[in-house]
This record gives C-alpha cells, structure tokens and sequence, in this order.
C-alpha cells in the first residue's frame, strides 16, 4: 500500500512538473506598493499587506488561457496589464484538458487527495463542477476578498451556482446559453408556445437525442435558477414535455431526425446546412458564425405558454490556496480580469456572453441582441453536472424515443423516470 501510494503521488507530481506553463511576464524589481495605476480599479475587500513578490499558479484550459487566437493574444494582454500594474505579482498558467481525466476537475481532485502541495492558487471550472469541487474540500470562499458588488452583478443562475452551502466559491466570468435561431425568409412566423409549434408548416430542430431539448422544456415548467441535486422529476412535468415533444412529431413539427440530434451544437449544423429552418442552438454558435449566415435571426426557444426560458452554462474562477495573502493577491487578479472594460474585449473575440450584467453592452453587439440576451439570461437555468442526474437521463432518453415510437404513453414514460433514484 505504502509503495502505491508513493507511486500515485510520484506520478501526480511528475505530471505537474511536466506541464508546460504558459509564458507570463516576468516581473521587474517589485515595488512595494503597486503602481498608480492600479489606484483607478476599485479595491478589493482584503486589502494586500506583502512587499514581496508572487508568483500565483493558475490551472486553466487552452480557452481560457493566453495564446495566439485573437481572444488568447487580448488576454495575454490583460495578464501583461496586470503584472505591470502590479509588478510585485505574476501569474503562471498551466494547461490542463477541459474535461475528463486528466482534466482541469480530474486533476484537482486527485492532487488535493494524493500531493496537495502541488495544487494551483486558482483554476478555471465549469460552474456545474464548483459543488464536486467545494465539497472535496478543494475550494476556498472568495467572502471577504472580492467586492459584493461583483457578487450581486451576476445573474441570477450565475450567483447562485457560484455560492456553494453559503460559500461564495466560484468567480464566474464567461458563459454561454441556448436560443431559437431561424431563417428570416423561409420562417413567417416564428413560434412561442406550444400550440405555435404544432402549427408549424416548418420544422423545428430540438436535439431530442440528448437532454438539452428535455431539459429547457422541464426549468421552463419551473422557477429558474439551478436544477436542484438530486434532480427529482416531478411526473405530472415530465409527462407534459414527453406528450409535447410525441404532438409535435405528429404535427410533423420536429424532423424525422430529431432523436439523432444530440446537442444544440448537432441541431446548429442541421440549420447551417440547410437541413431545417429552425433549431435550438447554442449562444456562441450563433455569435461565431452569423456573419457568414445573413438571414439567421434570433428568437427564445417556444415554451409551453411562451415563457422565456433557457439553459445557460459558464465558466468561473475558484481559489484554491488556503495562504491568506496568496488569497488576496488571487482575488486581486481576478477583480482585474473581470473589469468590464477588460473583460469586454476578450468575450467579444472568444465568442461568449458575460456571466455578470455591467459587461454585456460592452461585450455583445449589436445593442438589440445584447438586450435579447440580457432578458434571457435573467430568466436562465444553471444546468448541474451532468453526474448528478446521469441515470435520470438515461431514463429520460430512453422514455423519449418510446413515446416517440409509439411503444408507451407519456404518462407510463413519466412514471418510470420519475422513479429512477
């Protein structure tokens, strides 16, 4: 036991020490106040007390690091921005996988459990992946090291997500969210509800083969905000999705294909293909590629009484080092990153929405889209880690393609996911 031990630990810490840090400025003689400039950013809660220098570790996917794409080379801007602001301070990023093993998640688990003192002072999660993370033990809360103003900035599904047994344990600074996309000219009427779906003389892609489709139309049954864990289905819901979803292949509302789209991103390249002329889509997809799609416009996925409702997912820092000052200097970058006037630019290139509401005007064009998204993103369901509800999934999907075939009635479907634990 004890030579596998040191086994795994050897090989964790050989992972770490071989991970290629991307290049940060290097700091000058460090001050020991920071320079004018830092005086015009609002100051942190926690004020910093140390005259020598810090090199912070920060754990973060390609995306989200600096890099050579437009949006990598405008953050490695604003890293540069911070260090000679702060020339006492520095970052170091290293690379991890987004997901899976040996992913930014994967790896901090298994560090904090096998060599804890390997692990970053901050990293870049999923916010569905702040619970799994804060629970271990990993996270630290940011209560008393960044402004409130920034916590009640957020929206909605963000502030909510980001607080973890009334701990404020993620940043959040990017996200991305599901909407209607339709062809202006093939559309004459683009449906709301329910009953406009079934009216259809168009088809509409939902992906009914993944759990998107399923889930926006179940949070638009209820408040929104996050998904609770354990997901607990309520049966009189779920049968009412399930019934609409069998109405509208009936009505020839949805395409013959529908059970093979998977995801919003598989529903995007149907309508960019030409294969339908409307589909539930991804934010980013549409900002990324509406350029080269003239008459692609936007509208709210049609909900049962029309409600505005839809699934958004983002991205936020979390602190992981338990240093107080280290603490401060990490909560300092991150306040500096998260500034509008500096966050604005990189979201625009990176194709993604704020997770917080002063950036958006600064961050999304044109001004009627940026309002659009603003509405959405109110009303926004924070969707939990895909772990939390994996078996009623399975339920759902399952029960999705009976009813669609005609092998049960949504009723019977609903009863048997809605037992599923």
């Amino acid at each position: 036991m004890l030579l596998l031990l040191w086994l795994v630990g050897a090989t964790v810490m050989a992972c770490a020490l071989n991970s290629a840090p991307v290049a940060a400025p290097s700091a000058s003689a460090p001050p020991l106040t920071p320079t004018a400039a830092a005086t015009r950013d609002p100051a942190t809660a926690a004020p910093i007390t140390t005259t020598r220098p810090i090199t912070l570790t920060l754990w973060t996917s390609e995306e989200f690091a600096p890099g050579d794409t437009p949006a990598g080379r405008i953050l490695r801007s604003q890293f540069d921005a911070f260090n000679a602001t702060y020339p006492n301070f520095r970052v170091e990023v290293v690379l991890k996988k987004t997901q899976g093993k040996g992913g930014l998640l994967d790896a901090l688990l298994t560090t904090h459990a096998v060599a804890p003192i390997l692990l970053p002072d901050l990293i870049v999660l999923d916010l569905a992946e702040l619970p799994l993370a804060a629970q271990a033990g990993v996270l630290q809360s940011y209560d008393g090291f960044l402004p409130t103003e920034l916590n009640n900035d957020l929206f909605p599904f963000a502030k909510q997500a980001a607080h973890v047994q009334n701990r404020w344990v993620g940043m959040p600074f990017a996200a991305d969210a599901q909407h209607l996309v339709y062809h202006k000219t093939l559309v004459r009427k683009v449906p709301l509800s329910w009953d406009d779906v079934l009216r259809l003389e168009t088809p509409l892609a939902l992906p009914l083969g993944g759990d998107d489709a399923f889930l926006l139309q179940y949070a638009a049954l209820a408040s929104p905000g996050v998904l609770p864990t354990p997901l607990a289905l309520d049966p009189s819901a779920t049968a009412q999705v399930l019934s609409f979803f069998k109405r509208a292949r009936d009505a020839r509302a949805l395409p013959p294909n529908a059970l093979a789209l998977t995801s919003a991103g598989e529903c995007w390249r149907a309508f960019a293909d030409g294969q339908v002329p409307m589909a539930q889509v991804l934010a980013s997809r549409y900002l990324a590629e509406r350029d080269r799609l003239p008459n692609a416009l936007y509208a709210v996925v049609p909900t049962r009484d029309g409600k505005t409702a839809t699934l958004a997912n983002a991205w936020a820092f979390a602190l992981v080092t338990a240093d107080p000052t280290r603490q401060a200097v990490a909560a300092r970058f991150v306040q500096f990153l998260t500034q509008s006037e500096r966050l604005s630019p990189w979201l625009r290139a990176a194709r993604r929405l704020p997770a917080s509401r002063t950036p958006l005007s600064l961050a999304v064009e044109p001004p009627e889209y940026a309002t659009f998204v603003r509405d959405m993103l109110e009303r926004a369901t924070a969707v939990p880690h895909a772990s939390a509800y994996a078996k009623s999934a399975a339920a759902w999907r399952a029960g999705i393609a009976a009813v669609w075939r005609g092998e049960t009635t949504p009723e019977e479907a609903a009863r048997t996911i809605a037992a599923v634990k």
